[in-house]
Order: structure tokens, then sequence, then C-alpha cells
């Protein structure tokens, strides 16, 4: 079955767009119950007019469920980035993030508090640092006293530390055994088919079939996949560009290190002759200090030598 690459941003929009296909993805990456899931705003498309580079974002509200059956609003950012991207980018939006207030009522009084974040990085490259298809950042509490991790719940805390998820698409394992990896199969590249931009799907698992349906959709939509290609031809000089100013900085680098160790030859080059110009310098000295203990003249000393007699009567 032949299916949109999620991996594209126009076909990722909409396989989150889909309330209920978005409260199934990230609620099997966060293991919550995700009770109520509202887009909080469109998707946002960042872009770096320096480097041509491109990061898509949308940003949840959810209400969610833990295991004890508590429930509690949180702020989902979800970044997702097919080509890499620089760290700081990252961090730079999800900054943003923590801008976002809410209003409530204690005793009749409206006061404003930010909601805890839970980041989602889903990245169609591998960091080679990271040898995992999905990983979990949660910071612990620690006693400083005793170095023991502390169990409690503080608004404080909450509101500034947030937890991530990193998710690489592209470490997809051959035997899936989670639910959260056989959904992963939408986001499989090894079933990328002639165009990019479209995955033939080989294996469907059975409780996501609707999903596979849905995704298939698209394909039969022009603009749709118009619009594929057209994202798909920006990826390609996106590609072609980043490349081109990965060379010329490669180039500029070995040139850098060109003349550095070029400047490097030379100082030790003076340094040597420099070193050599003592030594001989010490030499004749010694040579004359000798010459003078045996009663030489200063003018055969200075013949023999050609220091200076100001010289010669100082030793």
């Amino acid at each position: 079955m032949k299916i949109v690459n999620p991996l594209y941003d126009i076909a990722f929009k909409y396989l989150m767009q889909e309330k209920k296909y978005a409260k199934l993805f990230i609620g099997l990456i966060i293991e919550k119950e995700i009770e109520d899931l509202e887009l909080s705003q469109q998707e946002t498309v960042i872009k770096d007019d320096k480097r041509n580079l491109k990061m898509f974002r949308l940003d949840f509200k959810a209400v969610i469920r833990d295991e004890n059956g508590k429930k509690s609003t949180v702020l989902i950012e979800l970044q997702k980035s097919k080509t890499y991207t620089d760290i700081l980018r990252f961090r730079t939006y999800l900054g943003s993030t923590y801008y976002k207030h809410e209003k409530k009522f204690e005793n009749n009084v409206e006061t404003k508090y930010s909601l805890p974040i839970i980041a989602i990085y889903i990245l169609g490259y591998e960091l080679y640092e990271i040898p995992y298809l999905a990983i979990e950042v949660n910071n612990k509490i620690v006693d400083k006293r005793t170095k023991e991790e502390i169990k409690l719940e503080s608004e404080f805390i909450e509101q500034l530390n947030h937890k991530s998820h990193i998710i690489q698409v592209r470490r997809l394992p051959e035997n899936l055994k989670t639910k959260l990896e056989r959904f992963l199969v939408f986001f499989n590249q090894a079933w990328i088919s002639q165009e990019d931009y479209i995955l033939d799907l080989q294996n469907i698992p059975e409780e996501y079939a609707e999903i596979a349906k849905y995704l298939q959709q698209p394909l039969a939509d022009e603009e749709f996949v118009n619009n594929l290609k057209a994202e798909e031809e920006w990826e390609y000089n996106f590609t072609t560009i980043e490349r081109k100013l990965y060379l010329a900085q490669q180039q500029n680098e070995e040139a850098k290190k060109r003349e550095e160790e070029e400047r490097r030859q030379k100082e030790e080059e003076r340094r040597q002759k420099e070193e050599e110009r003592r030594q001989k310098e010490e030499t004749i000295k010694k040579l004359a200090q000798r010459m003078k203990k045996y009663g030489e003249s200063v003018e055969d000393i200075m013949r023999e030598t050609g220091l200076s007699r100001e010289v010669i009567e100082k030793l």
C-alpha cells in the first residue's frame, strides 16, 4: 500500500490534524492517556534565511491522565526536522513556549501561570551519539545532602523544567515489539518508492490499518501531490545549497589550517635562527673571554671575534 511520507511537512500536518491520530501518536510517545488534545496554533515553519534551513513545529495543549488517574494540563511542543538541524534552533523555538500563560482564579483573584512543557523531537536523521530509536529525558530531583532521589510534586519545578522525547525514525528496527515501534512503520524510510514523498508499505500492523488508509487518501488529490513535489524540490535545493555551504566551509577550514601551519613553520624557523644566533654570540663571547684571560690584546680579540671594544672591555 502506498501512502504519503509523514516526514514531509504537508503529510505530517495532514496526519496530526486528525485529532484521534494525533492523540494516539503523542500518547504512545509520552506513554500517558490523553483525554483531550487541541492544536494551540497553526503549524510554524521556521526558516533561516542565511542557510535556507527550515524546521516544522506544532504546539498542542493536552489534558493527560497518569497511572494514578490524576489529570493535568500540559503543553506539547512537537518539533520535526527532516534533515540535520542546529540544536540552538530547537532551543530557540522551545524557549518561546515558556512565555505562554494560562489564567486561573484563587480566592476570586485572577493570576497567570505557565503550564508544564513536554518537548517532542521527531528527527529524520540519526544522532550518532544516541543509538536508540526513542528515548525519554526526565530530570530527577536529588537531595544535595544525601544524594538520594526525591519523589515529590512541585508546581515550581514543573514550570521551570521539562521532559523531552527524541524519536529517530531512521533507527526503526526490523523486529517491532512496542506499539510505538509499530506506529512508526508509517515513517519507515526504507519503504520509499520511486518518489521520496511516497512510502510503499510492505507490512501494516493490523491495529493501524485505518491510519494507513487515511494516509493513502492524499495521493488521489492532485493539489496535495503537487505540494509534496514542491516540498521535495525545496528539499533538493536545500540539500544542494547545504552541501555547497559544507564544502565551502571545509575548504575554508583547510585553508585556515594551511595558513596556520605555514605561520607555525615560519615561527619555528625564526625561533631556530634566533637560537642559532644566540648560541653563536655566546660562543664568540666565550672565545673572547678566553683570549682576554690569556692576555691577548683588545685589538687582537676585536679582529678575531668581530666584537666591539666596549663589549670586550665589559667581559
